[in-house]
C-alpha cells in the first residue's frame, strides 16, 4: 500500500537560497521533480503535480508534496527552519440573517440623523499615539482557565440600552438626555448633511436649545439662533447629499467613521480583500483588479458571497444608495483565496498575501483561518508568520479576524490572526460588548463591529452577516483612512497609530477580548 502524500509547507532560513532547498533538497525526495513559481502556477487553471516543487521566492517558502516520514527527515536538514501541513482553512462567517433589497435602504437611511448620534467635537484633549512604544510587550499571566471564566464575566456583565447611551469622542459612556443639552454647543460642524435633513434638524435643534433660551426671548430671536446653528453644519455639495442617502450602519457610527470622513475618505489606497472574491456586477462597489489563487479557478469573482460583504464594509461606495464603506474612496482589489464553500488551504492563502506583496498593496484584509489548540502566544504558523514579516518589510499591512471560536472548547485565536506580524481583530456588537462567539486571547490587538452588521452581496443586494470576518474589514477600513491621511506612514506606524487611538473597552488597558480596545476612526485621523 502506497503512503500517502500530502501538501506541506517548507519554511527555509532567511539566509538561505530557497531555490537550492527546493531542488537540492525537497526535489530529492520526489522523483522527476520540478520546480516552478508558486504564485505563477496557482494564478493559472493549472492544478499542481505530484512532482511539482512550488516556491514563493520573496517569502522564502517551498510548497510540495511528502509524506510524513519525507517531511520529518526534510525538517532536519540545515537551512530549513520549519515543515507544517498545509491547514484548511475557512472564512469566519457567523451567520447570514437578512437580505434587504436595495430601494428599502432610502427610508433606513435617515436612520443616522433621527437617532440624534451627535459627538461632541471638538471636545476633550487631543489623542497622540506614541508610535515608537514597544504596543505588543503586554502579557497576561493567566492560565486558560482564569481567561474562560474572565470572558463568561464579560458576557455577563449588564447590558447596555442602545436607546439611552451615546458615547464621546474619547470613548466614554454618556446619557443620552445629558448628551442633547450639549448639543447645541457641540454639534459636528463638520458633519455634513442635506437639505432633505434640515426640515427635522430643525425640530430637534428646538428641543435641544430650550435648556439656553431665556423667559424673554422672542419666537423670532429663537428661529434666529436656530438657523445660525443649522447654517453651520448644512452643506449644500453633492458629497452632503450623497451622505444622506447612504445607510450608515451602527458599525460605522460607533466607530466614529462619518466625522473622520472630513479629514480622509481612503483616497489613493489600495486594499486587498484576500477572501473568496468580490463581485463585479454590484453597483456599490468598483473593484481595480484580481487574481484568485484557489486550484482550478482563475477568475477572482465572488461566488461564495463573504468577500462581496467585507468588501463593501471597506469601501462600500458614496453613491446615494445603498450602504457606504469605512474608507468609500479606497481602491478594492480582489484577492481570492476560498472557493465557493468558503474554504481553502493556507498554501493558497500565502500565494495571494505574495501577489499583494509584488503588487505594493497598502492594507490586506484577512476575514478568514484555521484553529489553534492554545493561548500560547509563541506558538503559531512559521509560513504565515514569514509572510506577515515580508509584508510588513514593504509597509503593507496584514489584519486579520480572531476567530468565531469563543463559544466552543478552544476558543483561542487562529492563524494567521495568531502570528506576531499579523494585526488580530475581535468583535463586538452594537453596544460595544463582546458576542460570545468572538475568540480571545493575548493576541487580539483591537476590536471592530461584527455583529449584524449591513454590507453588500453578491446578488446586488444587501444583506446583514456576523462574525470577526465583519469586524477585521472595519479596523482594515480604518488603515485605509489613517493611510490616506498620512501617505508616509509606515504600515508599523499606522497599526501602533490605531491601538494608540482606539476607545478603551473591558478592563482598563489591553485585554484579551478587546485587545487596546475598539477602533477609532476619528481618532486615527485627527
Amino acid at each position: 500500500m502506497a503512503t500517502k502524500r500530502q501538501n506541506y509547507l517548507i519554511t527555509t532560513a532567511e539566509d538561505i537560497d530557497v531555490n537550492d532547498i527546493a531542488s537540492d533538497k525537497v526535489g530529492a525526495l520526489i522523483t522527476g521533480s520540478t520546480v516552478k513559481d508558486s504564485v505563477n502556477v496557482m494564478a493559472s487553471s493549472h492544478i499542481p503535480h505530484e512532482e511539482e516543487v512550488l516556491v514563493s521566492p520573496e517569502f522564502k517558502i517551498i510548497q510540495a508534496k511528502l509524506t510524513a516520514t519525507e517531511a520529518k527527515k526534510l525538517a532536519q536538514e540545515t537551512g530549513v527552519k520549519n515543515v507544517e501541513l498545509d491547514e484548511k482553512v475557512y472564512a469566519y462567517e457567523e451567520s447570514d440573517t437578512l437580505l434587504m433589497e436595495p430601494g428599502l435602504q432610502d427610508n433606513a437611511s435617515s436612520r443616522f440623523f433621527e437617532e440624534l448620534y451627535q459627538p461632541n467635537v471638538g471636545v476633550g484633549s487631543e489623542i497622540s499615539a506614541d508610535l515608537d512604544a514597544d504596543a505588543e510587550s503586554y502579557q497576561y499571566d493567566l492560565s486558560d482557565e482564569e481567561l474562560a471564566k474572565l470572558a463568561e464575566q464579560e458576557l455577563h456583565k449588564a447590558p447596555m440600552d442602545d436607546a439611552s447611551i451615546e458615547f464621546d469622542l474619547n470613548g466614554q459612556i454618556v446619557n443620552l438626555d445629558q448628551q442633547l443639552d450639549k448639543v447645541a454647543a457641540g454639534l459636528a460642524k463638520a458633519k455634513k448633511v442635506s437639505h432633505a435633513s434640515a426640515r427635522q434638524l430643525i425640530d430637534a435643534l428646538a428641543k435641544e436649545l430650550q435648556s439656553d433660551i431665556r423667559g424673554d426671548m422672542t419666537p423670532d430671536a429663537l428661529e434666529s439662533k436656530i438657523s445660525r446653528v443649522v447654517t453651520d453644519y448644512i452643506s449644500e455639495d453633492d458629497e452632503a447629499d450623497a451622505l444622506a442617502s447612504d445607510y450608515i450602519s451602527y458599525g460605522l457610527k460607533i466607530i466614529f467613521a462619518p466625522i473622520a470622513w472630513n479629514y480622509a475618505q481612503g483616497a489613493g489606497v489600495r486594499v486587498a480583500v484576500v477572501d473568496t472574491g468580490i463581485s463585479n456586477r454590484h453597483p456599490d462597489l468598483r473593484v481595480y483588479g484580481g487574481a484568485s489563487f484557489v486550484e482550478g479557478h482563475t477568475s477572482w469573482v465572488d461566488d461564495h458571497g463573504h468577500g462581496t460583504h467585507v468588501a463593501g464594509t471597506i469601501g462600500a461606495l458614496m453613491n446615494n444608495s445603498g450602504v457606504v464603506g469605512v474608507a468609500p474612496q479606497c481602491q478594492l482589489f480582489a484577492i481570492k483565496v476560498l472557493n465557493r464553500q468558503g474554504s481553502g488551504y493556507t498554501s493558497w492563502i500565502l500565494n495571494g498575501l505574495m501577489a499583494c506583496y509584488r503588487a505594493g498593496m497598502h492594507v490586506v484584509n484577512l476575514s478568514l483561518g484555521s484553529g489553534a489548540t492554545t493561548h500560547d502566544r509563541n506558538t503559531y504558523s512559521a509560513a504565515y508568520e514569514r509572510a506577515g514579516q515580508m509584508l510588513l518589510s514593504r509597509s503593507i499591512l496584514p489584519i486579520a479576524a480572531a476567530g468565531n471560536s469563543g463559544r466552543t472548547s478552544s476558543p483561542y485565536v487562529g492563524n494567521p490572526a495568531r502570528c506576531p506580524s499579523f494585526m488580530a481583530v475581535s468583535a463586538v456588537d452594537s453596544n460595544r460588548r463582546r458576542p460570545d462567539f468572538s475568540s480571545y486571547g493575548p493576541q487580539v490587538e483591537i476590536a471592530g463591529p461584527g455583529v449584524s452588521v449591513w454590507s453588500t452581496t453578491v446578488d446586488g443586494r444587501y444583506g446583514q452577516m456576523s462574525g470577526t470576518s465583519m469586524a477585521t474589514p472595519h479596523v482594515a477600513g480604518v488603515a485605509a483612512l489613517a493611510k490616506s491621511r498620512r501617505p508616509y506612514m509606515h504600515a508599523s506606524q499606522i497599526r501602533s497609530l490605531m491601538k494608540g487611538t482606539a476607545t478603551d473597552l473591558g478592563s482598563h488597558g489591553p485585554d484579551p477580548f478587546y485587545g487596546f480596545g475598539l477602533v477609532n476612526a476619528y481618532n486615527a485621523v485627527r
